[in-house]
């Protein structure tokens, strides 16, 4: 006998829930945008792949702890990047833009930009310490 698979399941959002019927993860494009949501013990979104109005991925991860830092792969209208940050400000980057131009920049926990290395798409390498000044070359 010959097995025929079910049809296919047509709808904008599925939810699956654990055993005591809590969501735990939403596959969606409700909004005309498709993503991939898993929801932590706290019902808040833990991990999110996604999808932006113009088809741009995105992978953001939470943190359990409060406070503590978040991270997020993301491809925008400027480049790739890869992005920490905590609450208060802190953060740091890792990019490489549409210009050809990486970077890793970190940023204080008042939000000031602190230090960064750039790598120019023509090879020029800038460090910069605080306040945006060139550091001397070494």
């Amino acid at each position: 006998m010959q097995h025929t698979p079910p049809p296919p399941v047509i709808t904008s959002e599925v939810r699956i829930v654990d055993p005591a019927g809590t969501p735990r993860i939403v596959l969606s494009a409700a909004d005309g945008r498709p993503a991939i949501v898993l929801i932590g013990h706290d019902a808040k979104p833990a991990a999110t792949v996604a999808l932006d109005g113009n088809d741009r991925p995105s992978i953001k991860l939470a943190n359990p702890e409060p406070g503590a830092p978040t991270a997020v792969i993301e491809i925008d209208d400027k480049g790739a990047h890869v992005k920490f940050d905590r609450a208060g400000g802190a953060s740091s980057y890792l990019f490489l833009n549409n210009a050809g131009t990486s970077g890793v920049v970190l940023i204080d926990g008042a939000g000031f930009r602190r230090a960064s290395v750039l790598l120019g798409a023509d090879g020029k390498v800038t460090v910069e310490g605080p306040e945006g000044r060139v550091l001397p070359g070494r």
